[in-house]
């Protein structure tokens, strides 16, 4: 397992590997309502017009590099919930973490992402790091997650 984190990756190029050509870079991420899992990464383009390879097209994703076969892997964003992500109305990094009981547990500062699969691993808040199974869902408000004993009452 490999483990990075969005900011990492963030501005990584994208390069088909049947003709070595850059087809973007890493501009953002497409989350699984859940939140735990990566379902395409973002690569050019804004609202409608933005362009996205779907996770499962993703080949390798290196140090330096994220390869996908070919251009054509490279799709037109499609539905709400792709077209949200791109537009940043639903994404992690600066969503507020609530519990299901509806405490504020802190800001999400950075995502770590394990690179082989896609599985969100950790979510870095700027108080504690969450363990993303106790993630629930995610949306345009927040960041919703089990109740979390490890946060200080202090922080809460």
């Amino acid at each position: 397992m490999s483990i990075e984190t969005f900011k990492q990756v963030e501005g990584r190029s994208v390069i088909a590997s049947d003709s070595a050509e850059s087809i973007g870079t890493v501009k953002g991420f497409v989350l699984d309502a859940a939140g735990r899992r990566i379902e395409a990464v973002h690569v050019d383009g804004r609202g409608k017009h933005a362009h996205v390879v779907e996770w499962s097209t993703i080949t390798a994703f290196g140090t330096d590099a994220v390869m996908v076969p070919s251009d054509s892997d490279r799709i037109t964003v499609d539905g709400e919930h792709q077209k949200s992500a791109v537009k940043g109305n639903v994404t992690m990094i600066g969503s507020r973490v609530l519990t299901v009981e509806g405490r504020n547990v802190g800001v999400v500062d950075d995502v770590e992402f394990d690179t082989e699969t896609g599985a969100v691993v950790r979510v870095l808040t700027d108080h504690e790091p969450i363990d993303a199974v106790i993630v629930r869902s995610l949306g345009s408000y927040a960041v919703i997650v089990d109740s979390v004993d490890s946060v200080e009452p202090s922080r809460r």
